[in-house]
């Protein structure tokens, strides 16, 4: 079973549905702020750090990939200037809400595709 979170800053008030299409689709996306993808990457690897690191941006790739101490649960977030997208795989409740966490302490607020819904406020 996996989820997809998708993260991104923006001042203005913009479709959430239509912004998260255009990223899917590798487009850019006026109105969204660029991100330090660098800070985004550290902010998910400390939030698993009892996690194996399998590839990650600082190392040249394109995408971090995580995989949970019994292997069963998976994190591969993928990168845009402007966003980041987060698949998760296997993983509980409390873990999806890491991810969350750990993304709000940067200021990027969740899009849920599954409901399609945009949590412009989340608590930290």
């Amino acid at each position: 079973m996996s989820q997809q979170f998708v993260f991104w800053r923006t001042s203005e008030q913009l479709d959430a549905r239509a912004v998260y299409e255009a990223l899917m689709e590798g487009e850019p996306v006026a109105g969204l702020d660029l991100l330090d993808l660098a800070v985004a990457e550290q902010a998910l690897i400390g939030a698993f750090s009892d996690w194996t690191v399998e590839a990650r941006r600082a190392h040249g790739g394109e995408q971090t990939i995580l995989v949970s101490p019994d292997q069963r649960a998976s994190i591969d977030a993928g990168y845009s200037p402007e966003s980041v997208t987060v698949s998760c795989s296997w993983m509980s409740g409390e873990q999806y809400n890491l991810v969350i966490q750990a993304m709000a302490t940067l200021q990027l607020p969740l899009y849920d595709p599954q409901i399609d819904e945009r949590f412009d406020s989340v608590p930290i």
